[in-house]
C-alpha cells in the first residue's frame, strides 16, 4: 500500500514528511543500532501467549517476540517467513500441504524450534478447553497436523479452499515450556505455572521478553540469535499509557516515540511549540471502521428485531458525528468494507438521519411513545398477563476511547428526542471484552480492523461464530452463512470478491452493527523516526513494519528511562 495519503487540510506538525519513510541505508553504521524504541501500548496485554491472543495490545507485542511461519506485507500479500521456513507447497488438489522449516532455529532459551512446536500447538488450539476464539478460527479446518520428522509438517485440510494457506499459519508456541502443566490445568491459563508463563514468554522473535511492569511497560531486548534480518533497535520498550492526553503528554517530552493519536490531537493539538520540536504526523487510508453492535441474541426485548435495529440506525446522526467527535478526519462507513478494498458494493445504500422515518419505523414495530412520560413502550402478551416494556437500554463504552463519549452523547440526545432512553456506561478495556466475549451487553460501541483475508470475518457474522467465535452480538443470516461458505470454496479470485461484496450488502441492510465511521491512520512519530510504512491495517501489525523502523547514529532517537 502506499505510505502516504491525500493530506488533510489541517495545521500543525508536518504531514508524511519524506524523511519518515525513508529506508535504512546498506551501511549500517549510519543507524543508531543501539538506540532504544519507545513504543505506546493503550491498555495492558490480556496475555503473551500467542494462541490467547485478540487484542491490539496483545498483538503489538506478539510482532516483536514471536516469529510467525507465515507473513504478509504493507498489501496484505501472503509469503513464507525466511527466517523459519524453507518451503510450504500445497498438493494439486489443495487437500493437504508440507511445510519444511530451516534447520537450526530456536526459541530464545536456546532449545530448538521444531515440527513438534507446530504439531503441540495446533493441537492447544483444537483443544476445547484451551479459551482460543481467534486462533482457532480458521485452525479449525486443519483436519490434521503432524510431524514425520524434526523439520517437516503435514497438514490435511477439510476442503480445498484458496484460503487454507492461512489456516496453515498456526501460531506457535514452545512444547517444551507449554506441555508441563497441561494435566494440572488444560486450559493453559489457571495453573500459577501458566499465569506466569503467558506473563513472561518465551519466544522466537528478533525482541527477548526482559519484564512486565504492569500499568507501566513492557521491556524487550534485541536478541543476538534470531536468524532474521536484524531489526535496528537494541531495546524496545512498550509503555502502557491508556489516557489519550497522557500520551500527548509523554510523546512531548519524549518519553514515548510514537502513538495512534485522537482526531483532535491530529488536527488541533499538534500545532503546538512541544509538539512540533519533537514529532511529525502520519496518515494514511485504513481499513477500520467503528461501529454500535446490537445484542441481537434474544437477551434483550429490543434488538433482535430487525426493524428495530434498522430504525435506531436512521435515527444516529453520521454527519455530526464525522465534525464533532472526529474534526472531520473521518469518512462515513458504509459497512464492513472500506470503499478502497476489492469488496467493497458500491450499491449500500447508507441509512440517512431521519428522526421522524425513525419514529415512524418503531411506531410500525410496535414500540408507542406514552403521552405520560415521552417514552416509548411495548406491551407483550405473557402467560401472567401483558408485560409493558419500556425502551430503554445501555450502551457499553470502552474508557480509554477518547472519541466514544462523545459519540454516544450524541446518539443518545437524538434518541430522547424520539422515546427511547439511552443509557451509557465506561468500561476498563479487559472487562469491555470479556462482557462482549460472554454476550453480556445490549449495545457496545467499538472498532474492527480488516485481517489478512476477507475470510477472517467468518468469525464475526457466521451463525455458528456466537458461541465460540467474536460474534458478539448473535447475528445470524442463513444467505450470509452459504455466502461465506461459498467463498470458502471459490478459487476463481473475481468471483470470490463478489460473494463477499454482497455479504457486505446483506450485513448493511439487516444493521446488525450501526456502522459508525471509517478510521484512517493518524499517527505521531518523533521526528527522527524512520523507515514507517502504512498498510490497510495502519503502520502496525504487518511485515516488517515495526522491525523496520530505525534512526541515524548522528541524529538518534532518544528518551528519558
Amino acid at each position: 500500500m502506499q505510505s502516504a495519503a491525500v493530506e488533510p487540510d489541517v495545521g500543525g506538525a508536518p504531514i508524511n514528511p519524506p524523511s519518515l519513510s525513508e529506508p535504512a541505508p546498506a551501511d549500517r553504521s549510519l543507524v543508531a543500532d543501539d538506540a532504544t524504541l519507545y513504543l505506546c501500548l493503550k491498555a495492558n496485554p490480556r496475555t503473551l501467549n500467542p494462541i490467547l491472543m485478540s487484542s491490539d495490545p496483545d498483538n503489538r507485542v506478539r510482532e516483536l517476540i514471536y516469529d510467525p511461519l507465515f507473513t504478509f506485507n504493507d498489501r496484505l500479500e501472503w509469503a513464507i517467513n525466511d527466517a523459519l521456513v524453507e518451503s510450504y507447497r500445497e498438493s494439486d488438489d489443495h487437500l493437504s500441504a508440507e511445510l519444511k522449516l530451516r534447520d537450526g532455529a530456536t526459541w530464545h532459551d536456546g532449545r530448538p524450534f521444531t515440527a513438534d512446536d507446530v504439531v503441540f500447538s495446533y493441537q492447544q488450539i483444537m483443544d476445547d478447553r484451551v479459551p482460543c476464539p481467534a486462533a482457532r478460527t480458521g485452525t479449525d479446518q486443519i483436519v490434521s497436523c503432524d510431524a514425520p520428522d524434526r523439520l517437516t509438517v503435514r497438514f490435511r485440510f477439510a476442503r480445498a479452499m484458496p484460503t487454507n494457506r492461512w489456516y496453515a499459519a498456526v501460531p506457535v508456541i514452545p512444547r517444551h515450556i507449554y506441555e508441563q502443566h497441561k494435566a494440572a490445568d488444560p486450559t493453559l491459563t489457571r495453573d500459577e505455572y501458566y499465569v506466569k508463563q503467558n506473563r513472561e514468554p518465551i519466544g522466537n522473535g528478533p525482541y527477548r521478553f526482559v519484564r512486565w511492569l504492569s500499568d507501566d511497560r513492557i521491556e524487550l531486548a534485541r536478541w543476538d540469535g534470531y536468524r532474521g534480518p536484524r531489526p535496528h533497535f537494541d531495546r524496545v520498550i512498550l509503555r502502557i499509557v491508556p489516557d489519550p492526553s497522557a500520551r500527548l503528554r509523554m510523546f512531548e517530552r519524549g518519553l514515548i516515540h510514537e502513538f495512534e493519536t485522537t482526531p483532535l490531537q491530529f488536527a488541533r493539538e499538534t500545532d503546538s511549540e512541544g509538539f512540533r520540536a519533537v514529532g511529525v504526523r502520519g496518515t494514511a487510508p485504513q481499513w477500520k471502521y467503528i461501529y454500535i453492535c446490537w445484542n441481537q441474541d434474544g437477551s434483550n426485548p429490543f434488538f433482535a428485531d430487525r426493524d428495530v435495529r434498522r430504525a435506531i440506525c436512521r435515527a444516529i446522526d453520521y454527519d455530526r458525528i464525522l465534525q464533532q467527535a472526529y474534526d472531520g478526519l473521518y469518512e462515513r462507513s458504509h459497512g464492513i468494507h472500506h470503499s478502497s478494498a476489492p469488496m467493497f458494493n458500491p450499491q449500500i445504500g447508507p441509512f440517512e438521519f431521519d428522526l421522524n422515518e425513525a419514529a415512524a419505523m418503531l411506531d410500525r414495530a410496535g414500540w408507542i411513545r406514552s403521552d405520560d412520560d415521552g417514552w416509548r413502550y411495548k406491551t407483550t402478551p405473557t402467560p401472567n398477563g401483558d408485560e409493558r416494556k419500556r425502551f430503554q437500554f445501555t450502551l457499553n463504552v470502552p474508557a480509554e476511547s477518547a472519541t466514544s463519549p462523545a459519540v454516544a452523547a450524541i446518539i443518545q440526545n437524538d434518541l430522547a428526542k424520539i422515546g427511547v432512553q439511552m443509557e451509557t456506561r465506561s468500561l476498563e478495556f479487559s472487562t469491555f471484552t470479556q462482557m462482549n466475549r460472554e454476550h453480556q451487553f445490549e449495545a457496545a460501541i467499538s472498532a474492527w480492523s480488516f485481517g489478512k483475508d476477507p475470510d477472517d470475518e467468518w468469525n464475526l457474522w457466521r451463525t455458528e461464530s456466537y458461541r465460540d467465535g467474536r460474534n458478539y452480538g448473535g447475528y445470524s443470516n442463513a444467505r450470509v452463512d452459504e455466502l461465506f461458505e461459498k467463498a470458502r470454496q471459490c478459487f476463481d479470485e473475481r468471483q470470490r470478491t463478489a460473494h463477499y461484496a454482497e455479504i457486505s450488502r446483506i450485513i448493511y441492510d439487516d444493521a446488525p452493527y450501526a456502522f459508525i465511521a471509517n478510521v484512517p491512520t493518524l499517527w505521531a512519530f518523533n521526528r527522527h523516526i524512520r523507515g514507517v510504512a502504512f498498510s490497510p491495517r495502519g503502520p502496525v501489525h504487518f511485515f516488517p513494519g515495526v522491525r523496520n523502523w530505525w534512526t541515524h547514529r548522528n541524529d538518534p532517537v532518544t528518551a528519558d528511562d
